[in-house]
Order: C-alpha cells, then sequence, then structure tokens
C-alpha cells in the first residue's frame, strides 16, 4: 500500500532530523582534534621560554638540547594539522531540504510501485520484484532503510535485504540470495557508491543500487554459489554436494559427503566416520549402536564378537591360568627337593643310631 503524501512529508522530515544530527555529529572531533594543535602550540610557547632563558644566561650545552625539543615538537605539527583538515573535510556535507528529501521519496515510490514505513524498527522500505538468477527462483526482496541509522552511518547498520518469499540456499537457511547473508547484503564494487547516495540524501538512487546488486549475479563472491544453491553441505569438511551425493548418518543425524561417510559393518547402516569406533577383536569399524561393553574388562567390542566370546580378555585370561598350570607341579617339585635336602642336612650333621642306641651313646 502507497503513503499518502502527509506521510511522506513527514518521513522526510524525520530523515533530515537524523541527517542534520548526522553533521552535528561529525563536528564534535574538530575540537578535539584542534586541543592536539593547541597543545603542541603551547609546548612550543615554553620551549621559547627555555631558549630565551638559555641565551641570556649563556647555557650553551642547555640550548642544544632545547633546539632538539623544537625540532621534535614541529616534526609532529603538520600530521596534527592534517588530521584537522580531513574531520573538517568530513564535516563540509550538503543536508538536502525537506523538498529535495520528498521528492527522492517519491520518485522511489514511482520506481519501485511503493513506499512502505514499518513503525517498529522505523524502517522505510520497497520490494523488488520476483528475482530469478540463472534459472533459480529467488522470490521477492523488501530493502528496508533504518531511518535512525542514518545518524550514524555505520553502513552495516542502516539497510537490510528481508526476503518476501524466502527460497534459501539448501546447505544455509540465513542465506536467501548469492550476495545476501542473515539480511545484510554484500555490495561488493557498488558499496562506495551505495554509501554515497546515502550521505547525499538521494534515496531513489540508493534504492535502485541495491537492487542492481540483487538483480545481478557476480560469481566472484558469492555466500553459497548458484552452482551449489540446491546441494547440502558436508557436517565434516563443509563440501557442498548434490543430494544424490550426500549421505545421513543415523547416529549422529547430520549429512556428510561421501569422503566422510561410510557404514557399520554389523548393522550396514550409514555412519559418518566420526561416529564409527574400530572393534578390538575383529577390528572392523562399528557403530554406537552395534557396539558394547565387555562385562569382565569393560572394553568397548562389538556386540556379535562379545556374543561368540572374541573379548582379548578371554583369550588373555586363558593364557594366565594355563601358565598357573604349567607352574603348579614345578613348584610342588621343589618344595619336595627341599624337604629332602633338609633330611641330608640332618644326616650330614648328625650319624645315625646303631643298633637302637642312640648316636653318641659310645662316646659316653
Amino acid at each position: 500500500m502507497s503513503l499518502s503524501q502527509r506521510q511522506i512529508i513527514r518521513i522526510a522530515s524525520h530523515i533530515r532530523d537524523h541527517l542534520l544530527l548526522l553533521k552535528r555529529r561529525k563536528r564534535l572531533p574538530v575540537q578535539g582534534k584542534l586541543g592536539n594543535i593547541t597543545e603542541q602550540m603551547d609546548r612550543l610557547q615554553a620551549i621559547r621560554r627555555k631558549l630565551n632563558l638559555c641565551e641570556a644566561r649563556t647555557w650553551y650545552a642547555v640550548s642544544e638540547k632545547v633546539m632538539r625539543q623544537i625540532e621534535v615538537v614541529l616534526r609532529d605539527l603538520p600530521h596534527h594539522i592534517q588530521q584537522v583538515l580531513e574531520t573538517v573535510r568530513a564535516c563540509d556535507i550538503k543536508v538536502p531540504s525537506m523538498a529535495e528529501i520528498y521528492r527522492e521519496l517519491r520518485q522511489a515510490e514511482e520506481e519501485f510501485g511503493g513506499l512502505v514505513y514499518h513503525e517498529e524498527g522505523d524502517l522505510l522500505a520497497v520490494s523488488t520484484e520476483q528475482i530469478e538468477l540463472q534459472d533459480i527462483y529467488l522470490g521477492e526482496f523488501e530493502i528496508q532503510l533504518r531511518v535512525p541509522s542514518l545518524a550514524e552511518m555505520r553502513y552495516s547498520e542502516i539497510y537490510r535485504i528481508f526476503a518476501l518469499d524466502p527460497h534459501p540456499a539448501a546447505s544455509n537457511d540465513a542465506v536467501t540470495h548469492p550476495h545476501v547473508n542473515d539480511g545484510q547484503l554484500c555490495p561488493g564494487d557498488a558499496g562506495a557508491s551505495i554509501a554515497m547516495a546515502l550521505a547525499a540524501g538521494r534515496f531513489c538512487d540508493f534504492f535502485l543500487l541495491v537492487r542492481s546488486v540483487l538483480t545481478h549475479y557476480n560469481p566472484n563472491s558469492p555466500y553459497v554459489s548458484l552452482d551449489n544453491w540446491h546441494g547440502v553441505a558436508c557436517y565434516e569438511c563443509g563440501y557442498v554436494a548434490s543430494g544424490d551425493d550426500v549421505s545421513w548418518c543415523s547416529s549422529c543425524e547430520h549429512d556428510y559427503c561421501d569422503e566422510c561417510s561410510s557404514y557399520c559393518r554389523r548393522c550396514d547402516d550409514c555412519t559418518c566416520t566420526s561416529c564409527l569406533e574400530n572393534c578390538p577383536a575383529c577390528e572392523e569399524p562399528v557403530c554406537p549402536s552395534c557396539l558394547t561393553r565387555c562385562p569382565d574388562c569393560e572394553e568397548p567390542i562389538c556386540k556379535t564378537c562379545l556374543e561368540e566370546m572374541q573379548c582379548p580378555c578371554i583369550e588373555e585370561n586363558e593364557e594366565n591360568q594355563d601358565e598357573e598350570s604349567e607352574r603348579t607341579p614345578t613348584e610342588t617339585e621343589e618344595a619336595s627337593g627341599t624337604n629332602e635336602q633338609d633330611g641330608d642336612f640332618t644326616a650330614i650333621g648328625q650319624a645315625p643310631s646303631v643298633a637302637g642306641r642312640p648316636a653318641g651313646a659310645d662316646a659316653a
């Protein structure tokens, strides 16, 4: 619905107020930069007094140091002067009259078939026609100009692109146009022209420049290229592939390209390589659903190997038992040999009894 003449006049006045505020804000840094120059001049005055004193008292060594101070101050002075000049030139902007702004808005209304004003957000907007680039339908877009941001000239926040009939890229819902991401336009080479049109109050030119960017495709700087518009991005590496070349991982529930996907060797479900884990028994990649833990060693193992008792800990336990069984007879023999040696030791240390008499009876 088109705006009435009274509404356009009120919006033109509102816009001019913000442009005047911008000009006042641009003047504020001038005072600070002039202060740098006056500070340097005060330093020169102080150095001049020191130099006069040195000459009056013939302090020639001190006067040499004072001369070097003068050189330092004079060397920095042109830099501060240049900063003031640049700031003053930035303030030299002509704020269009309310009549000029009104004519710009009327012209934009004729070019786009109407103007829209959103009170919530203080947005002035026009709508484009249905846009189709290289046989890919993108729909209509609304170019929204945020009026309060004109007083700040932060160009990334002044205008946004809203998709009225969104047909976003398959890999990113925020990209509704190859050059629009989350409502922000990448204007490319047109960025400087758009900024100049806004600063000069040429709002019809601003809307036309933005529309021109939307209706043309630059293959060198898209957020998502038109070649991959209907593709799907791999969750692992980000490669955008067509729907036929993308697999769905049933474990983490994400899309993966052929290079980043595989399958479980037990259930044959498609699984990404990150979700697969090699079973220590069969050494085959297994998905989390087919993986369990051994109740004895608590190590991960596939369910099939656990049912077939193929866990490495079982074989290890059997080997330990075999070693213990082989070691037990040997230990018995060693214990028996020790007893026999103890008997021999007794026989050597004490003579055997003769005819029922204890040893040593004759000696007694």
